[in-house]
């Protein structure tokens, strides 16, 4: 999770920023690049906490969605696009921390539970924004043709 989370924050989103229009959209990706550099920093907490290395590894899951990215942009360069590539990443994240939560509590570590339901809160926000944003793109979309 440590490599998607400094992944995501410092390359993917901003470069996802730069590439949507829509209002509502930036302000998600805005928001959640924030709330994810803070998720690096706690991912590194807690696997200092729990004395394991915090040696990123990279997500074959990620690279799968950013090389989907790379191949829609030369397709369908728009923001509907963008909003479903970051649903789907959401989607990513939100079953890692659901099940890294599950192992906390399971191995009886409750602060670490804690903070890791905390990330899946705002992971869960995220896609949430990113949901309505798909709708109010289709809408217009709808609404123009």
């Amino acid at each position: 999770m440590l490599w998607i989370e400094e992944t995501l924050a410092g390359e993917i989103l901003p470069l996802f920023y730069d590439h949507v229009r829509a209002t509502d959209l930036k302000y998600g990706i805005e928001r959640h690049q924030i709330e994810t550099k803070q998720h690096a920093l706690t991912v590194r907490t807690i696997l200092t906490l729990l004395g394991a290395r915090a040696d990123p590894q990279p997500s074959e899951a990620l690279l799968g969605l950013k090389a989907e990215h790379d191949r829609l942009m030369g397709e369908h360069p728009n923001d509907l696009m963008h909003a479903d590539v970051i649903a789907m990443a959401e989607h990513l994240e939100i079953a890692a921390y659901t099940a890294l939560r599950s192992l906390a509590n399971a191995l009886g570590e409750e602060d670490v539970a804690i903070r890791l339901q905390e990330i899946l809160e705002q992971e869960q926000y995220a896609l949430e924004l990113a949901e309505k944003a798909t709708a109010k793109i289709l809408a217009e979309l709808v609404e123009n043709a």
